[in-house]
């Protein structure tokens, strides 16, 4: 049986981060996530306990390209309202590299950022990647070695400005 207080309560969070950094834009994140969860309640006799989670991310993921296809304002991965240009002059070196990251994360391929975000930030499974994205686990591999090569690439400036 699915306790839906403690679903809403300890994914909504990871959910919505996951949705902003396809939108850029937190309070349009927020409605996408809502509409999500709303959708997930009324399909609940119909989803694989197993599968709930995955069919969450891959409603909310489907949910947030479909808003950027009919609004074409809103720019792939921008996340204006979270990431700051990096200051050389922020607080501690730990700061500075946070800022970085998120940046170098943002300049990624949208389909790079997902996939990195899903594995290093939410910590799942390529078989749940995939679920999630609809990609093939041999892609999921490909984007993420690209990924990986193209972070390691950009983080070198910040190696190179005396930070790392």
């Amino acid at each position: 049986m699915i306790d839906w207080d403690t679903l809403v309560q300890n994914e909504s969070e990871k959910i919505l981060n996951y949705v902003n950094k396809i939108l850029g834009d937190l309070d349009n994140s927020k409605d996408i996530v809502q509409d999500a969860f709303i959708a997930c309640y009324r399909n609940i006799g119909n989803i694989d306990e197993d599968y709930l989670l995955s069919w969450l991310y891959k409603t909310a993921h489907n949910k947030a390209i479909n808003f950027l296809k009919k609004n074409k304002r809103f720019k792939f991965g921008s996340i204006p309202d979270l990431v700051d240009r990096v200051d050389i002059e922020a607080d501690t070196k730990k700061e500075r590299l946070n800022k970085y990251i998120k940046e170098v994360f943002c300049t990624l391929k949208p389909k790079h950022a997902l996939v990195l975000d899903l594995q290093f930030y939410q910590k799942k499974s390529y078989k749940e990647i995939s679920e999630i994205t609809g990609l093939t686990i041999p892609a999921i591999e490909t984007i993420l070695v690209r990924a990986k090569k193209e972070c390691k690439k950009k983080l070198q400036g910040f190696k190179d400005l005396g930070v790392l």
